[in-house]
């Protein structure tokens, strides 16, 4: 099984920079188009650390918008950015994330 990693991706609200200078939408799609054009293709994607900047449900949204081109399944992990309730919201769908508490209860 070929795994790929992406962390701390600290995604911002659309059209803001992180600190006013980093463009970090620009870096995940670069780096969605690059996993993209593997050969062979990675089987799932793991997404750790900061996935995105305050942990706002409009930065989750931006967040699966930039996603979405991936072939392959994704697993987010969330960091300390990270809102566990907006982060549920944004991948329940996908099927893993457990509908509430922690995986654990």
């Amino acid at each position: 099984m070929l795994i790929a990693h992406i962390t701390d991706t600290h995604i911002t609200p659309p059209g803001t920079l992180l600190m006013g200078i980093v463009d970090t939408a620009s870096a995940l799609e670069r780096a969605v188009a690059a996993l993209n054009r593997l050969d062979p293709s990675p089987d799932a994607i793991v997404l750790t650390g900061d996935l995105v900047e305050s942990g706002a449900p409009e930065e989750y949204a931006h967040l699966r918008t930039l996603l979405a081109p991936l072939r392959m399944p994704i697993f987010a992990i969330p960091g300390n950015h990270d809102a566990r309730e907006s982060m549920r919201e944004a991948f329940i769908g996908d099927g893993y994330c457990p509908g509430r508490g922690s995986s654990t209860t």
